[in-house]
């Protein structure tokens, strides 16, 4: 594994690239204030990446608790844990696959395909756009400008689409406490025996989601 003053940051407009921990330094005093300026703009990125993750992850655990309730239903027998098929989708099939639940709300799915797609932009061309921007203050300043509104996006979607078909959901399709304890259980009993390759900590996770959720429709 390299470390981190190994990497570079490439298309600056300076030959070979630059070191990270000499990025915005080159040329100037120690003393002068632009560095805390590149930096804040790796963090907004961060921040604005992580926050399409929880998006993303949000719809994972509606679309995975959908397929556990309906294999209850059906007395179907689940032969792998519905949580890490679901996270083997990309974020485009993922949301392709949310359409069922989201056609009374035109909105919240437009606002859906737009994530996906500053998603994808942050993913594949944010940095490359703005690579001559990066180098000047105002450049870095217009896109910390533009990684807050996207983070603000990918929060706002999260947000609406919990509250209207995430939680909500769950009394519907009959996820009670219960029934996610008999679900987790039955999870842990087939991690256990090498059933299922899932880390338990994931079935964890999923079981204190759903609790919550399940806990705050009967409260």
């Amino acid at each position: 594994m390299v470390a981190v003053n190994d990497l570079y940051v490439v298309r600056l407009s300076v030959p070979g690239g630059v070191p990270l921990d000499e990025l915005g330094s080159a040329g100037r005093d120690e003393d002068d204030d632009q560095e805390p300026d590149v930096k804040t703009t790796f963090a907004h990125f961060g921040l604005a990446y992580y926050q399409a993750s929880v998006l993303e992850h949000e719809i994972v655990n509606i679309l995975a608790m959908h397929r556990l309730v309906a294999a209850r239903q059906d007395a179907e027998q689940l032969l792998s844990d519905p949580w890490d098929d679901k996270l083997k989708s990309t974020m485009g099939a993922l949301v392709k696959q949310l359409e069922a639940y989201t056609q009374a709300d035109p909105e919240l799915a437009a606002d859906l395909v737009e994530a996906i797609q500053l998603r994808n932009h942050l993913a594949h061309s944010f940095w490359r756009d703005r690579a001559d921007g990066f180098c000047t203050e105002d450049g870095r300043a217009r896109m910390i400008a533009d990684l807050i509104e996207a983070r603000k996006h990918f929060q706002d979607v999260d947000q609406r689409l919990t509250a209207t078909i995430g939680t909500a959901a769950l009394r519907q399709w009959g996820v009670t406490p219960a029934v996610v304890d008999a679900w987790y259980h039955d999870m842990l009993g087939r991690v256990e025996r090498g059933e299922l390759n899932v880390p338990l900590s994931t079935v964890q996770s999923a079981r204190q989601d759903m609790l919550s959720r399940a806990t705050e429709q009967t409260s």
